[in-house]
């Protein structure tokens, strides 16, 4: 004697639970083979983004740097540009007399 429930008998409700079952499992292993790599590829890019991030840092400190060096020798060649002139005055002065 077979049992019905909701229309159907106990084997087929016994087919339905493995089929279910399987096709839970192959979309578990999809969506692991699929969302695994796609982990692993945002992880790397977040990776790289810090790294790039840090690497702009590290660049705008060292251009900040340069900048105040080139203002140091921009000023350093005016005192030497000032200097000139006032020996060139001198010595022209002196030539005169």
């Amino acid at each position: 004697m077979h049992h019905q429930f909701l229309g159907l008998f106990i084997d087929e409700w016994a087919s339905l639970v493995a089929i279910g079952g399987g096709l839970g499992t192959a979309i578990a292993l999809i969506m692991r083979a699929v969302l695994l790599p796609l982990k692993n590829s945002i992880d790397n890019l977040n990776q790289t983004i810090k790294a790039l991030d840090n690497t702009t840092k590290d660049n705008a400190r060292r251009i900040d740097k340069l900048e105040d060096r080139f203002e140091e020798h921009i000023g350093e060649a005016k005192v030497r540009n000032q200097r000139i002139s006032v020996l060139e005055k001198e010595v022209f002065r002196h030539d005169e007399h």
